[in-house]
């Protein structure tokens, strides 16, 4: 009798043991269904305090080994909601090697610029928040040992316990551990062998074979993707090019932050987008360009912007901080390194990616220049918006300032092609303040206009945490990027030098933005005057229009620098 009156309170221990611990299962899929498949963790430390409540009580002792319990309990419960914010957020594991290190940047994120007072505050924080987390496992514990020291459950009740917590596993999956889904998603997230892209190019931008091994689609081709009539370039006149399938042409690449693949079948965001995406398409027709899209795999969904950015300028599948490093360090070949080699002159501007010196721009990157808002590069005067303080238009707009004085008469460029990347950020989460449009781009100045024009802000229900109007103020962000972007090609962008212009997301949006069953892809769309070179970028996947049916699954981000290079010399 006394077993079945005490064992319906040890599954109910367990259950509060497991509420935190299997964070990772209930919360991250939403099925609570899970919470009935108890952790390992769970049922070893409701054993552990079993044992010590039978054992003979030495008072302070018994409450020491019972902290320590709590103490285990925050741990795996804290490791446990590391995990569910990944998948839920960033859908992929939660590495402790390479993700701890990061509250570095998130203390960035939040304060700006604080200097090298955050090399104090990231420990200090990490130790906070262990500390928190141990306080309030104890908690639970002491309430649990209470609960077992008033019923005093035999070895009968807690085995019964153990069988019976075995029971769901059947129908809903079998246990899972914590501790061992950390180590498999540290280790699985760590080294990798970087892919061997067969660039060996000489100073004078010679040599360069164009052989790639990760990725590529294969031998198949695929000639009337992209029906247009061009007219073949004949040999010599391709010769006098570096790079002949480019016929050494500007490149402008804009990044918009968070745009991806959901924005294109989702019926809750594409009513919304849809209209401004293809108001864009018409502005670059008007201007003589035809345009192409692939669909790419990002390697990161909801943030870690870098990590896709470094895939796409490196060739290199980086989806893990640790890669990242590792790339850093291999110095492999980049875009812009091959564009430099070939005579480009290599620019970024990057208004709210960059919180501190910035060497990998060009240690990694080969970006002769970067224009950053770190050290108040954009010399900016406005107020702030969401996720930073410099809004895409404006930080456009410098960046067009300074390519016209790359490009004058005896400048640093004037006799070479330009590399342009842009690194937008105004559609970055939180989602919660818009900018207005400035329709004189002359009136930005230092961006004082901003304040003047408060009153046009668009504000939703939003933080960093979540959200009430999360699909609006996404939307609303997107919209802002599509408008700016429009209206820079058509009345801004200097078309003289018959640009090639890149325009693609770098990761879905977090979810409930993005769907639990998104695809983690990416539109990345291609407008030139050059129809011989849309077409060979058919030949590697590439449809006509800004927004083709091709359903997954995509290749990965990885190859569009392989697929440029490969264009970029064999395309004439």
């Amino acid at each position: 009798m006394r077993v079945l009156t005490s064992l319906p309170v040890c599954l109910g221990v367990l259950v509060l043991f497991n509420v935190p611990v299997s964070l990772h299962r209930w919360a991250a899929t939403g099925d609570i269904r899970l919470l009935l498949v108890p952790a390992v963790e769970s049922v070893i430390l409701v054993w552990i305090l079993f044992l010590i409540l039978r054992g003979p009580s030495l008072g302070r002792p018994r409450r020491r080994r019972q902290v320590g319990v709590g103490t285990l309990l925050g741990v795996f419960a804290g490791l446990s909601g590391a995990e569910a914010f990944f998948q839920y957020y960033y859908a992929r594991s939660f590495s402790l090697r390479g993700d701890l290190p990061m509250v570095r940047g998130a203390l960035l994120l939040f304060f700006g610029e604080i200097g090298p007072v955050v090399y104090v505050l990231g420990p200090l924080t990490i130790i906070l928040i262990l500390v928190i987390l141990a306080s309030a496992g104890s908690l639970l514990t002491a309430a649990a040992s209470a609960i077992l020291s008033r019923i005093k459950p035999g070895y009968p009740a807690i085995l019964g316990m153990t069988l019976i917590a075995l029971v769901p596993t059947a129908a809903l999956g079998p246990p899972s551990s914590i501790t061992v889904a950390t180590v498999r998603a540290t280790l699985r997230a760590g080294t990798t062998e970087l892919v061997d892209l067969g660039l060996d190019a000489e100073p004078d931008g010679t040599g360069l074979d164009g052989v790639y091994a990760e990725d590529r689609r294969g031998e198949e081709h695929y000639p009337e993707r992209y029906p247009v009539e061009t007219t073949e370039v004949d040999a010599p006149e391709a010769s006098r090019y570096r790079l002949p399938g480019l016929r050494d042409r500007d490149i402008h690449v804009f990044v918009i932050e968070a745009y991806g693949y959901a924005s294109t079948y989702r019926p809750e965001l594409t009513e919304h987008l849809d209209p401004y995406r293809y108001r864009l398409e018409e502005a670059l027709q008007s201007a003589g360009y035809d345009i192409v899209t692939q669909y790419l795999q990002s390697p990161v969904a909801g943030g870690y912007s870098w990590l896709a950015d470094a895939t796409f300028l490196t060739g290199q599948w980086i989806n893990s901080q640790e890669r990242f490093l590792q790339l850093y360090d291999a110095q492999v070949p980049s875009l812009g390194g091959m564009l430099h080699d070939a005579g480009y002159y290599t620019f970024t501007v990057r208004p709210g990616t960059v919180h501190e010196p910035w060497p990998e721009g060009w240690d990694l990157f080969r970006f002769e220049e970067s224009m950053i808002a770190y050290g108040g590069g954009f010399a900016y005067r406005g107020p702030r918006f969401s996720y930073v303080s410099v809004p895409d238009q404006y930080a456009i707009w410098k960046g067009h300032q300074r390519v016209q004085e790359l490009t004058a008469a005896g400048s640093a460029a004037s006799e070479q092609p330009l590399f342009v990347h842009y690194q937008l950020v105004s559609s970055h989460t939180p989602f919660n303040r818009i900018p207005p449009f400035i329709e004189r781009w002359e009136d930005l100045d230092g961006g004082e206009i901003y304040n003047e024009r408060a009153g046009e802000i668009q504000y939703f229900d939003n933080t960093w945490t979540g959200g009430t109007e999360l699909i609006e103020g996404y939307t609303a962000s997107i919209q802002y990027v599509f408008t700016v972007l429009t209206d820079y090609v058509e009345r801004v962008m200097e078309h003289s030098r018959d640009p090639i212009i890149v325009i693609f997301g770098d990761h879905e949006p977090q979810r409930p933005i993005r769907s639990a069953q998104s695809v983690l892809s990416v539109p990345v769309h291609v407008a030139s005057r050059d129809g011989q070179l849309l077409r060979c970028l058919g030949e590697h996947g590439y449809d006509a229009g800004i927004n083709p049916d091709q359903p997954p699954p995509h290749d990965r981000l990885s190859t569009f620098f392989p697929t440029l290079m490969d264009v970029a010399q064999t395309c004439n």
